[in-house]
């Protein structure tokens, strides 16, 4: 399974740092460990960090670093050793549960809105869209096309249902792996002609010139799964603690939500985030499309279901398709929402 060397080697370390369960932590609060990466789509959990929320929840978090991505944490995860973190529902994610890591699906971390939804899209060349050499989907034929840094992810089955709409099939085009910061070199340098950006990269890219959204996730993946909370099964038995671990994480939620697609307090909010996220300036805040989190936590169960067949079916998952259904719990986000109210 690609990556699960690494995070074993994660576990590993945890191990030795002696990361252990929940516990009580300074003046009688629960302290959480949580794995984080340095994403910005971390910019919800810090503001309800920062602001308090976790804190007013009796909870102490203690952030525990060392992963490329989220699901780098789904082995230290099942093992207990963090008791919090995000990822997306990659076939890494499957083949993990099928070699027996227990992990629970909580709530929504990020999905692909509506039709101009653009934090994940297919970008191409400016030069090639303005001389008319790429018109439409179908105009990809032939071209090379960056579809991020591995497989078994949700960047196949954007690419994959992007050159359908084109009337087009994988082999079609010259598909290269790439990681996504290095595709905008590759844009430049003409190398590619087109590339599955995120956000902040989408906007970046747009910014300087150099390539055009030609397909959004939105206008071909809507509501497509992109990253879930997890909770680890320990963690999970201990139903106050992560209830109250949901309030504060929705709250969260509803302020970045606020800030950054209803205009509310977004200053104070990117002074907050440049604490936690400094490699992220202040005007790419300002000017980069916002992800989207279904603010009472819903998670697609739909969507995640079908992304695990689209990978069985491409080969990326070994042995059976996880029963997902019973690794996903709703109680916490519907206990948070009956504190915090509905939105």
């Amino acid at each position: 399974m690609r990556g699960i060397t690494s995070a074993w080697l994660m576990v590993a370390a945890l191990a030795l740092w002696g990361v252990t369960a929940a516990a009580q932590g300074q003046g009688g609060k629960t302290t959480v460990k949580v794995g984080v990466t340095d994403r910005p789509d971390n910019a919800a959990l810090y503001l309800a960090y920062r602001r308090g929320y976790f804190d007013q929840q009796g909870l102490s978090l203690e952030f525990v670093g060392g992963g490329n991505a989220g699901q780098d944490f789904v082995p230290a995860l099942g093992l207990n050793q963090v008791q919090v973190a995000a990822g997306s529902p990659s076939a890494g994610l499957f083949n993990a549960l099928n070699r027996g890591i227990v992990i629970r699906i909580v709530a929504d971390w990020a999905h692909v809105g509506a039709g101009d939804d653009a934090t994940f899209a297919l970008v191409a060349r400016s030069d090639l869209l303005d001389s008319g050499a790429i018109k439409t989907l179908a105009d990809l034929k032939g071209k090379t096309i960056a579809v991020g840094p591995n497989h078994g992810s949700v960047n196949d089955i954007l690419i994959a249902e992007a050159l359908k709409k084109g009337g087009l099939a994988l082999g079609d085009a010259n598909l290269v792996l790439m990681g996504f910061a290095d595709g905008i070199a590759g844009l430049t340098s003409h190398r590619l002609d087109g590339a599955l950006m995120i956000e902040p990269l989408v906007t970046m890219v747009e910014g300087k010139g150099i390539a055009k959204v030609l397909a959004s996730a939105g206008a071909v993946i809507p509501g497509a799964e992109l990253a879930a909370l997890y909770y680890s099964p320990e963690f999970a038995r201990d139903k106050d603690a992560a209830t109250r671990y949901m309030v504060a994480y929705l709250h969260g939620k509803r302020d970045f939500d606020d800030a950054f697609h209803g205009n509310k307090d977004r200053e104070a909010a990117i002074a907050i985030l440049a604490q936690d996220l400094p490699r992220v300036p202040p005007e790419i805040w300002r000017t980069s499309r916002p992800n989207v989190c279904d603010l009472n936590g819903e998670v697609n169960v739909a969507n995640i279901i079908a992304q695990a067949e689209f990978y069985k079916k491409d080969g990326e998952i070994t042995g059976p398709i996880p029963d997902i259904a019973k690794f996903v719990d709703m109680q916490f986000a519907q206990g948070a929402v009956k504190v915090l109210g509905r939105r």
